[in-house]
């Protein structure tokens, strides 16, 4: 009888072979906890991978502002400025106006300087809309268009630029001045406006208009000197 009941009792193995399953199921959710975590960690993990950055910029916003002017930055224009400063290239014109704003955004004496447009209007320029700003903030450039008159069709025509003040030679693609103007102007920083009346061209010997010259500036607007005061550097390696 007690043969028989030991039968019943199962074996070791029999408990290895039952626990594998469950074994399985755990370890798969072991897995699963593992991967999970290493997808939400990853930013952490990144900022982690960046400190020595990090502290760089720290220094140069230490730098900037006298120890006992700074106050508590509003997290309207401290956070996002951070964020969009995690993902700037170091060491560009680009994490150099991020750098500034939050100079400013921290130094009691500067803090009407910070608005809080500012921000999101660093992440929609280019490295060279940035440059533009640059130059832009030392003075206004003049160009110089010419235009002819085509009598026919009474209309203006065959419109080419004659003058370029502005250094486009310091920009990546200088072909797109006039869509980096045209930008800037959406987001109300800069823009090119005529000055004074077009010039008459007119044929020496017939006295007829043959075209006509056009001046404009390229300037900033109200709102871009005060962007500029608050995140354009007065001077910039390279430029």
């Amino acid at each position: 009888m007690l043969k028989e009941l030991l039968k019943l009792i199962p074996s070791e193995e029999v408990y290895k072979d039952a626990a594998q399953p469950a074994l399985r199921q755990l370890g798969e959710s072991l897995g699963k906890v593992v991967k999970a975590a290493r997808f939400i960690l990853a930013p952490l993990e990144y900022l982690a991978a960046q400190h020595d950055r990090w502290e760089r910029y720290l220094e140069k916003i230490s730098k900037n502002v006298n120890e006992a002017d700074m106050v508590e930055g509003h997290p309207q224009i401290v956070i996002p400025t951070l964020e969009g400063l995690s993902y700037a290239q170091e060491d560009t014109i680009i994490s150099e106006l991020f750098i500034n704003l939050l100079s400013r955004a921290i130094d009691k004496t500067k803090q009407d300087l910070a608005h809080p447009a500012f921000p999101k209007i660093i992440q929609q320029l280019s490295s060279d809309e940035a440059t533009v700003l640059y130059y832009l903030k030392k003075k206004a450039y003049k160009i110089r268009e010419q235009a002819d008159f085509d009598h026919s069709k009474h209309l203006f025509c065959n419109k080419r630029l004659i003058l370029e003040e502005f250094p486009v030679s310091h920009l990546m693609f200088p072909q797109h001045i006039w869509l980096y103007m045209d930008h800037l102007h959406s987001l109300n920083l800069a823009g090119t406006w005529q000055v004074g009346n077009q010039e008459t061209i007119t044929d020496k010997e017939t006295n007829d208009q043959i075209g006509i010259y056009i001046n404009s500036e390229r300037r900033l607007t109200v709102f871009g000197h005060l962007f500029s005061k608050a995140c354009v550097p007065d001077t910039f390696p390279g430029l």
